[in-house]
């Protein structure tokens, strides 16, 4: 069963980062669809003023607009089914590689016989490695 994306979903994948202060640690790749999903989303509601509105204050970091934001994509989406068909595959492969991004790990054991186990910048103690000879 593939989980279909509601419409709080997908304007807190396309405008959250926003809020936030930034795409966070995206791939190129996802930026490139965020940016996609946040065009066609501003296509689709552009003409209406104050879904413009509410856009332009969530771009600029406010979250109570994103609730407007919200409640003017549900709109179109049920509107539109292809439209909302669009955006849900966007907003899936960006979540879906913002996941595997998150998952990938790798394991080391080059700091004086100690396994370590990175992510990211950080470093998490996973055990000692004991050599018999």
């Amino acid at each position: 069963m593939i989980f279909e994306f509601t419409a709080a979903k997908i304007a807190e994948i396309a405008f959250g980062g926003m809020i936030e202060g930034g795409a966070g640690k995206l791939t190129e790749i996802a930026i490139e669809k965020l940016n996609l999903l946040r065009q066609k989303i501003w296509n689709q509601l552009w003409g209406n003023p104050e879904a413009e509105r509410a856009i332009k204050a969530v771009e600029q970091g406010s979250k109570s607009e994103l609730v407007q934001v919200t409640e003017y994509l549900q709109a179109c989406m049920d509107k539109e089914p292809t439209f909302a068909q669009e955006i849900q595959a966007l907003a899936r492969e960006i979540n879906d590689s913002n996941l595997e991004d998150n998952s990938s790990m790798n394991q080391s054991n080059y700091d004086s016989s100690k396994g370590y186990q990175v992510k990211a910048d950080t470093v998490g103690h996973i055990g000692d490695v004991i050599h018999n000879p």
